[in-house]
């Protein structure tokens, strides 16, 4: 199991013709202990949560985690400072992930989407 530290929150106010709605994005630290070839090895991961609230307070969160993608928690910051800063969502985290670190087919994820 992963540890899981929150990065930063962000939240996003979106207004357009259809709809005026607001939601919160938060960005984690995923870190988690391996043993590769008998030896315990730290590797780390991002999970973005998002949650909205509609007009009758029902509380909807999505949310996509990555593991094992980086060696360092400092590289995971850096990242994670990036997607920040561009408000990604757990919908485009993949694609986003595969664009900045130059690889394709991050296997180790896993996605929800809950009504809370």
């Amino acid at each position: 199991m992963a540890n899981r530290k929150l990065y930063k929150t962000v939240s996003v106010n979106s207004k357009s013709d259809a709809a005026n709605y607001d939601f919160d994005l938060e960005y984690y630290i995923l870190e988690k202990e391996i043993k590769l070839d008998g030896i315990c090895v730290n590797t780390y991961g991002v999970e973005i949560c998002k949650s909205l609230k509609d007009s009758d307070g029902v509380v909807h969160k999505e949310y996509r985690k990555v593991f094992d993608v980086f060696c360092t928690e400092k590289e995971t910051k850096e990242i994670l400072e990036k997607l920040a800063r561009n408000t990604v969502t757990p919908i485009s985290l993949l694609e986003v992930l595969e664009n900045l670190i130059g690889t394709g087919d991050l296997i180790n994820e896993e996605t929800s989407f809950l009504i809370v």
